[in-house]
């Protein structure tokens, strides 16, 4: 088995400046808004984000490549995660050098270097393993093409030839079928935030019209959770349907992009869902601890 090292580059040193960055605005936005709504959302997104981070951190670090008398191996994450492609699978390879010319799906990614997954320009759906644009080489299968930077590019695409792979170039295909409601993954998470939202809208308004509300509700608060403005119960069932409301918007857009990624690659459509489902849920547990505290 050969071992090929990935081309040293900045993407750690660039991905670990977006997580700093990240995490300042958080701190400098828990000094200067006083909102407990809008902090805690904050603070989920940015927990998502470093968890994302991370993830392609230890993931870039990780990374090695390494060519058998089978075919391609691509290891990442200390060798847990290993990505297999038989030579009987792959019908070519593309190589170019520049800027990397395509969009990007899922992952991290600019110019110089990409993590994800991309649609490239005479490739299609790729699985980015790049720490460098020069010298990248595309590996075209069926199901799925990867892009790797091995610092001896040339010596990698010599054992490509001796197994018969090409030089060429594929068209960009796109999925006929995009019927994402179908899929368990998108499905399930789509259906649970629509019950929260559900949820959300129909109690603070079942107990205004039952009269369970306290005649004073609290409207805003602090970052310690403390009553800014009051208001009356009718106002609270109000402003929590409002919330409601933004949370099916929120659901909607994320649909629709998931709906676009589909038609490109179906597994980077799903996260889209799942931040919806994440946001709604910190929704209701604000909703959850108000009606808890001060009814």
């Amino acid at each position: 088995m050969k071992e090929f090292k990935p081309k040293k580059s900045i993407v750690i040193l660039e991905i670990f400046i977006y997580l700093i960055l990240a995490n300042a605005a958080l701190f400098l936005m828990s000094k200067f808004v006083d909102s407990y709504v809008e902090i805690n959302l904050f603070k989920v997104l940015v927990g998502m984000f470093d968890i994302y981070c991370l993830y392609y951190i230890f993931l870039t670090g990780s990374l090695k490549y390494f060519i058998n008398e089978r075919g391609i191996v691509i290891s990442t994450l200390f060798g847990i995660r290993k990505i297999n492609i038989d030579f009987n699978t792959i019908d070519g390879y593309y190589t170019v050098s520049g800027a990397i010319k395509g969009f990007k799906l899922t992952g991290f990614g600019r110019f110089r270097y990409a993590f994800g997954r991309y649609v490239i320009e005479n490739v299609g759906v790729t699985h980015m393993f790049a720490t460098s644009s020069s010298e990248l080489v595309y590996i075209h299968t069926n199901s799925m093409s990867y892009a790797i930077s091995p610092i001896e590019a040339n010596e990698f695409v010599d054992s490509l030839k001796t197994k018969g792979k090409e030089f060429k170039t594929f068209k960009i295909n796109k999925n006929k079928h995009t019927e994402i409601y179908k899929d368990k993954k998108v499905f399930i998470p789509f259906i649970l935030v629509t019950i929260i939202i559900i949820v959300m809208i129909l109690v603070p308004f079942l107990l205004y019209l039952s009269n369970k509300l306290p005649v004073q509700m609290p409207l805003s608060f602090d970052s310690n959770f403390y009553p800014l403005v009051q208001g009356t119960g009718k106002n609270f069932a109000f402003k929590q349907m409002s919330y409601g409301v933004l949370n099916m918007i929120i659901l909607v857009c994320m649909y629709y992009a998931s709906y676009f990624h589909a038609k490109y690659d179906k597994k980077s459509a799903y996260k889209y869902i799942y931040i919806s489902l994440a946001i709604a849920l910190t929704f209701l547990i604000v909703q959850i601890r108000i009606l808890n505290n001060f009814m």
